[in-house]
């Protein structure tokens, strides 16, 4: 099942994610709350670290160069909660407008709980061009409205991105339509299983379906329906197989020797003795495929 359009047109950060253009900068791993569905390994929760595409970045000024090695014409800020590191967000957009101008679309997340008053000035000031807000329930916007009409305010694009939760669809839904003057979007996810939130879930009497939770699409499907603003539907398949299996493709192209070539999944074939694979004279005929800073044999 692929991404689902349920009203309204796709957001831009979604369009190129869809065709694997957008670059991910996980931008920290630090973030005060403890939603009991996320899916963020241990090895990066809590952490302060840097990754790009997975490929672990020790300099925030290398960051553009890795993200020219995919071809990307934008990236999407994650974490962690950006918003923890606001002014580092503000530097890496800075940096990557910089280098691939204006054009190159830079959304971010953050949970509405997170955001105050100087994380806001912060992203407000910054050339972040979509800011899209973490709610579950209502209450958490009670006193934050102000931050959403400030960031609103400066012309940044505000949307939702919430996960399918089955059994919360009415309280999610309230949340959204509680923020609906401030936003023009909402993207609900297929809720993702990990093995980091795996015990958590089944714990809420959820039951895993390969690498996500049964039942999370209907669960859209119903918040989809309640919410006042254009809604869409991100699948785990559109995530694994169309938006990394697209920016692998993209990254395969830009960094393919002369004598590679690459399939339509991102894997490329090489020949072992440095002939173009499609040789009549290879005979030693290999794939790989390049995941984050690993280039892997398949």
């Amino acid at each position: 099942m692929n991404n689902i359009t349920v009203r309204g047109g796709v957001a831009k950060g979604c369009e190129l994610c869809l065709l694997g253009a957008k670059s991910v900068i996980f931008i920290t791993g630090l973030c005060p709350l403890s939603c009991f569905y996320c899916p963020v390994g241990d090895d990066r929760f809590g952490k302060d670290v840097i990754y790009v595409n997975d490929v672990p970045v020790q300099r925030l000024e290398d960051i553009p160069k890795v993200v020219a090695e995919y071809g990307s014409d934008g990236a999407a800020i994650t974490g962690g909660d950006p918003s923890v590191v606001a002014e580092r967000v503000k530097e890496v957009a800075d940096l990557l407008k910089r280098e691939f101008g204006d054009d190159f679309h830079i959304h971010m997340y953050t949970h509405i709980l997170n955001l105050n008053s100087k994380r806001t000035g912060v992203i407000a000031s910054s050339r972040v061009d979509e800011v899209r807000i973490h709610i579950t329930a209502k209450e958490q916007a009670a006193g934050r409205e102000k931050y959403l009409k400030a960031l609103a305010a400066t012309g940044k694009v505000l949307g939702a991105e919430v996960p399918a939760l089955p059994g919360f669809e009415r309280q999610i839904a309230e949340a959204i339509n509680a923020i609906a003057p401030y936003i023009s979007f909402v993207n609900i996810n297929e809720l993702d299983a990990s093995e980091t939130n795996a015990e958590r879930l089944r714990a809420m009497g959820y039951r895993i379906q390969g690498l996500n939770v049964a039942g999370s699409i209907e669960a859209a499907r119903k918040i989809a329906e309640m919410v006042s603003v254009p809604a869409h539907i991100c699948t785990g398949r559109t995530k694994d197989t169309v938006q990394i299996g697209t920016r692998l493709f993209r990254h395969a192209m830009v960094a393919a020797k002369p004598n590679e070539y690459v399939q339509d999944d991102g894997t490329v074939m090489y020949d072992s003795e440095g002939l173009h694979p499609r040789s009549p004279r290879a005979r030693n005929v290999r794939l790989k495929i390049r995941l984050g800073s690993r280039e892997v044999e398949v």
